[in-house]
């Protein structure tokens, strides 16, 4: 067998959602910062990205997070997804702690104090819950969220008015409440629920709001809700999703209903839940009064892997059918 690439991956789930940590085969990149680092990625290694996450190594909904070098932070850490690149992602990051800590690889003195992560976001910390040494939650403490704007509508056929709220949280989303559209609420109905979400994102987006990268329809439910997450068309994300949820809460505190230390649980609509809370309030990165949240979950190892990308390879940067 002749190889051209060889990749050293562990493969976990983050309450339901995949996420692929590259532990070697990248090379290195330039760039001072993580953004920058991931910009190089993005300019003149893309190639990559498809091949990790494309069938036939992977698949429509994968993500990858992707481990740098980091002059501000302990560690740095960007993501990409078999569609997209994003500037933070909540259940990678979790994805990735728990992987390093299948292999033994957390920093020394995580268990006390946890560690620091630079993203293209900004900084966020986590922190690791253990019994008897083992990972069994990881906390991450988010950049800061904000809403940028409130009560915003849009004409769907076939739906009428939708009116949604937009925050940013790493990420922005628009977020809808579910209840208000005529739709039941399970994993049965995700395409449907994709191709309202793909209706609402591009409506937002030719409108000339703050443009969305994801839209976020949550049903409230006694202490919290349950979150579906339509990342681009026929995709969503599985998990309750990390920066979903700290958007749900810049938009619960900016509404008035949610406090300070006031906790929240959001599940998928699996009924896996996230555990959260806005720990303090902030700024945003423009002066915004935004609120500092705190989301808990746990991924579980799927697999470790050596992938390979063969010399005579006919699909070298994979395939990803729509």
């Amino acid at each position: 067998m002749r190889t051209s690439r060889l990749f050293t991956v562990i493969d976990s789930h983050t309450a339901g959602h995949p996420t692929r940590t590259v532990m070697a085969g990248i090379p290195v990149l330039r760039g001072d910062s993580v953004r920058e680092q991931r910009d190089d990625f993005r300019n003149n290694h893309d190639g990559l990205r498809t091949l990790l996450l494309h069938e036939p190594r992977g698949h429509a909904a994968m993500a990858a997070a992707v481990p740098v070098a980091s002059r501000e932070a302990d560690q740095g850490l960007f993501f990409i997804f078999s569609y997209v690149y994003a500037d933070m992602c909540g259940h990678a990051t979790i994805g990735y702690i728990a992987s390093l800590a299948a292999t033994g690889a957390l920093p020394q003195g995580f268990e006390q104090n946890g560690m620091s992560i630079e993203t293209p976001a900004g900084i966020v910390r986590v922190t690791g819950t253990f019994e008897a040494g083992q990972l069994t939650s990881v906390l991450l403490r988010n950049v800061p969220s904000f809403v940028l704007a409130s009560d915003v509508v849009s004409e769907l056929e076939g739906l009428g008015t939708v009116t949604c709220d937009i925050a940013y949280s790493g990420i922005t989303y628009a977020l809808v409440d579910a209840d208000k559209l005529d739709l039941p609420f399970s994993i049965d109905h995700a395409s449907r629920w994709c191709r309202v979400g793909l209706g609402i994102k591009e409506a937002l987006n030719q409108s000339g709001v703050p443009k969305v990268d994801s839209v976020l329809f949550y049903q409230s439910i006694t202490g919290g809700g349950r979150h579906l997450v339509i990342l681009a068309g026929n995709k969503f994300d599985r998990s309750p999703c990390g920066t979903g949820t700290s958007a749900r809460l810049a938009q619960l505190h900016a509404r008035g209903q949610l406090a300070v230390g006031a906790h929240y649980r959001a599940e998928n609509i699996l009924g896996v839940p996230f555990e959260a809370k806005i720990a303090e309030l902030g700024r945003g990165h423009d002066g915004q009064p935004a609120v500092i949240s705190e989301v808990r979950g746990m991924a579980h190892i799927t697999g470790f892997s050596t992938l390979v990308l063969e010399t005579d390879d006919p699909l070298p940067a994979g395939f990803l059918p729509n």
